[in-house]
């Protein structure tokens, strides 16, 4: 909860990479917030105020998760909401003359981010959303010590790049601090 404010105010994409970790950290935990509880918030060392809303937040997401349905896979629809809000920004960016920046990281993105679409099937998927999938899968191969290809390693430096500038272009947004 404590990182998850700190990466929501500070870095969007962080964010959402996290936020996707929190989700499969909860379903290894079976969404039983008592084993949460023990493996997890028993490691904090924060004042009683705090561990209350440390407790209410991981409780909270258990409850939306099952509430949403996607004990064994999926994102929370606030994520999901996250990446739309990104995917339209990303969308008002290229349009825009004023984010040279933006369209060169897009362009060298683009041919990693087609084949990426490709590759999931994942149908109405959005360019954005299919980039944090790509980051996430990596993310969990890196954590497992599997072996990453170059080509792989590259890829997934565009579209890092990419990510990077859309969530400083974010956070302007959301700050009012951009023009289109």
């Amino acid at each position: 909860m404590l990182i998850a404010r700190q990466k929501k105010q500070e870095n969007i994409a962080e964010y959402v990479i996290y936020m996707f970790q929190i989700e499969d950290l909860m379903r290894a935990f079976d969404l039983d917030f008592e084993k949460v509880k023990k493996n997890i918030i028993s490691q904090f060392s924060q004042s009683e105020e705090v561990m209350k809303e440390i407790n209410y937040w991981y409780d909270n997401i258990i409850c939306l998760m099952k509430n949403e349905k996607i004990e064994k896979k999926g994102h929370l629809q606030e994520i999901l909401n996250v990446i739309d809000d990104l995917g339209e920004l990303h969308l008002r960016l290229l349009r825009s003359p004023l984010h040279p920046d933006y369209k060169l990281a897009y362009q060298e993105a683009a041919p990693v981010i087609g084949q990426s679409l490709a590759i999931t099937k994942k149908e109405g998927a959005s360019e954005i959303e299919v980039c944090f999938e790509m980051l996430y899968m990596i993310f969990l191969l890196k954590i497992q010590h599997k072996e990453i290809s170059k080509d792989t390693t590259f890829a997934v430096n565009k579209i890092s790049k990419l990510l990077a500038i859309l969530s400083e272009k974010y956070k302007k947004y959301e700050a009012d601090d951009i023009d289109f």
